[in-house]
């Protein structure tokens, strides 16, 4: 297994107390609606703890709210695994296609009789109404499109997979700020906590870039979190390429897999002081509502790597079902409150789609 470097994330841990009820609550929905292709999987799925990724990220979140981006994650996992990640050559895009337009036209209008029989529509269908009766009518609207950009990415990403194709930096950069699915959960920074970032705010720059920073921080930081498992998946299940900020680096650069490794956490650790720059700037000069914002997405960094470094998703290379493994899992991640030398390289890539705020 690959050394994961420490994280540089300054931003202390935190909890919501209402973590591990949400968690229950979540499990029976996935249960409710059958989120899983087998027993086995939908073990996986319940003691993955996907609902204690927004539980350490939203700590103020309202008990009640809460289990909502706790639901967004768990269908996004149960999705991910039954159409991308889990199956060889995964859904065929000739049928991913219609499926995701059809799943787009039910969170647009969730009376729309579609696709009566998929359990993944079902379950959709049920969170879209439940957010619209939770969130305002444009926090609501916003959900939407945060789902709609990450089916767009997985588009992206399913037509990689049927080529057999390892995308260049900038369009992996590109592609993983939707495909990653970070923008469906961060959608809820405020939905969960009772306030509302004014529309003026959150199409600003300031709010756009904290969003990306966000996305490319933590999809950068899955990465690295999940490489072994993705690496394991392929060459055991005879999967397509991996599709990963590692890999592509090696594959661009031609770098042994060690020296990959540590370029992409250099290019993490630049990213999240990137980040806090501009949170800093935007605490300090923005309005309550986009002060509270920036602080919250920040908060979802650390959530992240504190989840991660707890789940067996990430922390065991084996799949739902594997055969058994003696001793399979790590033992987290270290998070570090300064920056890896590397982050002051000068040599680091640039990738051109984020280069407005990278330079």
């Amino acid at each position: 297994m690959i050394a994961v470097p420490p994280f540089y994330c300054p931003i202390p841990s935190a909890e919501s107390p209402h973590t591990a009820a949400a968690e229950r609550t979540v499990v029976e929905w996935l249960d409710k609606f059958e989120l899983f292709e087998s027993p086995t999987q939908r073990d996986y799925f319940a003691r993955s703890h996907f609902p204690a990724f927004p539980g350490r990220s939203l700590p103020d979140a309202d008990p009640e709210l809460l289990v909502l981006p706790g639901k967004e994650v768990m269908w996004l996992q149960s999705f991910d695994d039954v159409h991308s990640d889990e199956k060889p050559g995964a859904t065929p895009p000739e049928e991913y296609i219609p499926l995701l337009a059809r799943l787009t036209r039910i969170m647009e209008d969730p009376q729309a009789p579609l696709l009566p029989d998929n359990p993944w529509a079902q379950a959709l269908r049920d969170l879209r109404l439940d957010v619209g009766e939770r969130a305002t009518d444009v926090q609501t609207e916003r959900w939407v499109q945060a789902n709609v950009e990450y089916f767009d990415g997985l588009l992206w990403e399913a037509v990689n997979r049927a080529e057999g194709r390892i995308p260049s930096l900038d369009d992996y950069v590109a592609m993983w700020l939707k495909q990653s699915g970070v923008y469906p959960c961060i959608v809820f920074t405020d939905i969960a906590c009772g306030y509302e970032v004014p529309a003026a705010d959150w199409a600003g720059p300031r709010a756009r870039t904290l969003r990306e920073m966000t996305s490319v921080l933590i999809g950068w930081d899955n990465d690295l979190t999940s490489y072994d498992k993705e690496v394991a998946r392929a060459a055991e299940r005879n999967f397509p390429v991996v599709q990963n900020l590692v890999s592509v680096l090696a594959a661009q650069y031609a770098l042994p897999e060690a020296e990959a490794v540590a370029l992409a956490g250099a290019m993490r650790d630049r990213a999240m002081a990137k980040f806090l720059a501009l949170r800093d700037e935007t605490v300090a000069t923005g309005g309550p509502e986009l002060a509270r914002y920036a602080m919250g997405l920040g908060q979802w960094i650390r959530g992240y790597l504190d989840y991660s470094g707890r789940s067996p998703r990430y922390t065991d290379p084996t799949n739902a079902d594997d055969a058994a493994v003696a001793d399979p899992a790590r033992p987290g991640w270290t998070v570090a409150d300064t920056p890896g030398p590397g982050a002051i390289r000068t040599d680091l890539p640039a990738p051109a789609c984020i280069d407005s705020w990278w330079a």
